[in-house]
């Protein structure tokens, strides 16, 4: 009897939190957007011009290019430092750490410190995500709101969680890959009790940032389709190249974390000399500077030279490398994506040069952005499905499928860890307190 009671009440208790992932979807919807509205003013006052950072940096001369990311740098390791200070030496872990195996608890003033150091970073141009910020900011929302409704243990960790989902769905406009964002890199698991408050979450925000405050998607895919269905060998064969490229791309900036780790340098002057190397390579190469939204919307409705998207390729690695090297806040997930799509369309160009009836490279570009992601999130499902949902064309999806599953299991093949192996696991956090 009183295991059936037990059982009643927890069912009960499930229900009730549905309704408080739904209260942090909006909640966490609305932190996205106070970060955007944020991020529009700091790109402002960098550069002075309005739009992508990309078309602000061409606008500059190229001495402005050069210094405006390490002068950012600057301010954005003052806040990191004021950050540390704030946590008096105590270890702040990541959200993703914290929902993994934390308390679930995030500190305010340290989340809004880290937060403000991002705005300076990519405002100036720094070569990372700021959707990795909304969601760390989104998530600290799902925290406080948690605590504020005295939860605590597993309880507090998934409202912790539904608030990164929010945070995501809302930055991507990816209300069903939100979800599964979280419960495939960080539970691994797709149990209900986990996976219907995510979805919840994910939806109301998704909802609250499309609908209500009328923001449009930040990728404008063309209508696309897949030639013939004996194109799906070329695909598979895509897949396995990108899965075994990404290991060297995680590779790259681990080695640049190791880098700026070791000089003695403080933290305002380590984040100026990762913003001055962006700097210098955006003195050549403009469209390195921000998370690449404008470039990756131009390659896919305008062509380019195989040759400047090869060179453009390697510089974004390049500068993406000196950001987060560098320690500055921001995510990963997007330059992944610009890597994705270049190399896909790199890869699309030679398949269609030697099979004229094949798919155009664009096809191959917006398959090559699920499969990078799968291979370096190590989450072919979450990859897969925030493609389809920018997409919504049922015709990629047996091509989308395999070039995913191939380029996960050839990636985890040679590298067993993900791109998030250093968030799960607090590695980076440890090294910059060192």
């Amino acid at each position: 009897m009183s295991r059936a009671a037990s059982s009643v009440r927890n069912h009960h208790g499930d229900r009730w939190m549905l309704l408080w992932a739904a209260l942090i979807g909006v909640v966490g919807a609305l932190a996205t957007v106070a970060f955007h509205e944020g991020m529009t003013l700091t790109e402002h006052l960098a550069t002075g011009h309005p739009g992508s950072l990309a078309a602000a940096a061409e606008a500059l001369a190229p001495w402005r290019r050069a210094i405006t990311p390490a002068l950012g740098g600057i301010a954005a390791g003052v806040f990191l430092w004021l950050a540390r200070r704030a946590a008096n030496g105590r270890k702040q872990p990541d959200y993703l750490e914290n929902i993994a195996v934390g308390d679930g608890r995030q500190d305010v003033r340290g989340t809004l410190l880290r937060s403000a150091s991002s705005l300076c970073t990519i405002g100036s141009g720094g070569s990372i995500g700021r959707e990795g910020a909304m969601v760390q900011l989104a998530a600290a929302t799902g925290s406080w709101i948690g605590q504020l409704g005295r939860f605590d243990g597993d309880d507090l960790r998934l409202l912790l969680a539904c608030g990164a989902a929010a945070g995501f769905a809302a930055a991507y406009d990816a209300a069903l890959s939100g979800a599964i964002f979280i419960a495939e890199i960080v539970y691994g698991t797709l149990a209900i009790r986990r996976l219907g408050p995510l979805m919840v979450a994910s939806v109301i925000s998704n909802v609250t940032v499309h609908q209500v405050l009328g923001y449009e998607p930040v990728y404008r895919i063309p209508p696309l389709h897949v030639a013939t269905l004996w194109e799906l060998p070329l695909f598979l064969l895509q897949g396995a190249l990108l899965g075994a490229l990404a290991p060297l791309f995680m590779r790259t900036l681990d080695g640049a974390r190791r880098l700026a780790a070791g000089l003695p340098l403080g933290l305002p002057l380590r984040l100026a000399l990762g913003g001055l190397v962006v700097g210098l390579i955006s003195a050549v190469f403009p469209q390195v500077w921000g998370n690449g939204y404008s470039v990756v919307n131009d390659v896919l409705h305008s062509p380019w030279p195989l040759a400047l998207v090869a060179m453009v390729l390697i510089a974004k690695v390049l500068a993406t490398a000196a950001t987060t090297g560098s320690g500055a806040v921001g995510g990963v997930f997007t330059p992944t994506i610009f890597v994705g799509a270049l190399l896909g369309l790199l890869a699309g160009s030679f398949a269609h040069a030697l099979w004229p009836g094949s798919s155009m490279p664009v096809v191959y570009a917006v398959i090559g952005m699920g499969a990078f992601l799968a291979a370096t999130t190590h989450a072919p499902l979450m990859s897969f499905l925030i493609v389809f949902e920018m997409t919504l064309e049922y015709q990629l999806v047996p091509a989308l499928m395999l070039a995913c599953l191939a380029a996960y299991h050839v990636s985890r093949a040679i590298r067993p860890e993900s791109i998030y192996r250093e968030a799960l696991h607090g590695e980076v956090a440890a090294e910059s307190e060192r």
